[in-house]
């Protein structure tokens, strides 16, 4: 083989590195601006809102104007705090995998009012970052397409090891959807997730059918 010349085996190889760089730089961009709208912008309409909840007091109509800036003012906040939550949850570099996945499955299950089964204790087990991340936003995703789109009553997430590879487990007993059509705007994500957990050595698969729920595995190595 001439000096210089590469193999098909190599140019993938290329390829997948380059396309985890973009990931990770993505990533990079998400933690700074998750940063700045938590530290910075966060911190000022506490400051606003922490003066406006003590000057509420005077005419009836200032403080009813004041009590609706106020008001306001509480609600831009949270909404600052879930943007930077869901550019780059504090909890996924501070806390880990697993109670970040946890968080995720509480907060949906609570916003639908729906039973959440979870057993996410292999989910403590040391992973290479960029396993970490990838399932985390595996995670994400499905959760997020549940709450959207499946309607369902009871939502389970699991997590086991199983011959040096991790399979985190997203379980409805929701709308379901047939796996054979065209996929739906709801379920374009599978293809992303596809492609992201193949950067990792992972791989993706789905079982569903309409009426009878979705069940999702996202297999990845523990080893990077």
């Amino acid at each position: 083989m001439w000096v210089g010349m590469t193999t098909g085996k190599d140019d993938k190889a290329l390829r997948r590195r380059l396309a985890w760089r973009l990931i990770a730089v993505q990533e990079e961009q998400r933690l700074r601006l998750s940063r700045e709208l938590h530290d910075d912008l966060g911190q000022m309409l506490a400051s606003v809102a922490l003066e406006l909840h003590i000057v509420r007091d005077g005419s009836h109509e200032m403080d009813a104007r004041l009590a609706r800036a106020a008001m306001l003012v509480d609600r831009l906040s949270a909404r600052v705090h879930d943007a930077a939550w869901s550019l780059r949850p504090a909890d996924l570099d501070r806390l880990g995998l697993r109670a970040s996945v946890e968080d995720l499955a509480s907060v949906l299950c609570g916003q639908l009012g729906i039973q959440c089964e979870m057993d996410l204790e292999a989910l403590s087990s040391p992973l290479p970052a960029e396993v970490a991340l990838t399932l985390y936003r595996i995670a994400q995703e499905a959760l997020t397409n549940i709450g959207k789109h499946a309607a369902p009553s009871r939502v389970s997430v699991t997590a086991h090891i199983q011959d040096d590879r991790m399979r985190l487990t997203i379980e409805d007993d929701g709308r379901g959807f047939d796996s054979g059509a065209e996929p739906g705007p709801g379920h374009l994500g599978l293809a992303g997730m596809r492609e992201r957990l193949a950067l990792v050595g992972g791989k993706l698969s789905v079982e569903t059918a309409k009426g009878k729920g979705t069940t999702l595995y996202a297999d990845a190595p523990l080893a990077g």
